[in-house]
């Protein structure tokens, strides 16, 4: 949904700590793998996932909007199958720290994903 806002460059890294953020409670949830195709697909043709050290994240997500971006991008990764695992939550809270991000912020991030996703689940009842 907010692809769009990031460079190629940006997207590449996305991609990476979309699959990190997948993986981070030791299981690989489908749904979480599709949301990461999800975004694969929305992302520009030449992008590719780039292995991208935390270290990295304050260089290349500079603005306000670019550092949201990516962490609505992946609290929707973490949150689609509705388990927040403490691993996922320690990740996200890790990038967002690294990013400059306050925690006040993070959780308007989380709670616009969760409000999001129930909105989704609540349309998707409404067309069975």
């Amino acid at each position: 949904m907010f692809v769009h806002n990031l460079n190629s460059a940006q997207q590449s890294a996305l991609l990476y700590l979309a699959r990190v953020v997948a993986e981070a409670d030791g299981n690989s949830d489908e749904l979480q793998t599709s949301m990461v195709e999800i975004l694969k697909a929305q992302s520009n043709a030449d992008v590719e996932m780039k292995e991208t050290q935390i270290s990295e994240l304050s260089t290349l997500f500079s603005t306000e909007r670019e550092k949201c971006s990516l962490l609505l991008e992946l609290l929707g990764i973490v949150l689609a199958n509705n388990e927040y695992h403490h691993n996922e939550r320690s990740l996200i809270a890790e990038y967002a720290d690294v990013l400059g991000v306050s925690n006040t912020k993070l959780f308007e991030l989380e709670n616009w994903v969760q409000r999001q996703l129930a909105l989704s689940q609540e349309a998707e009842a409404l067309l069975n």
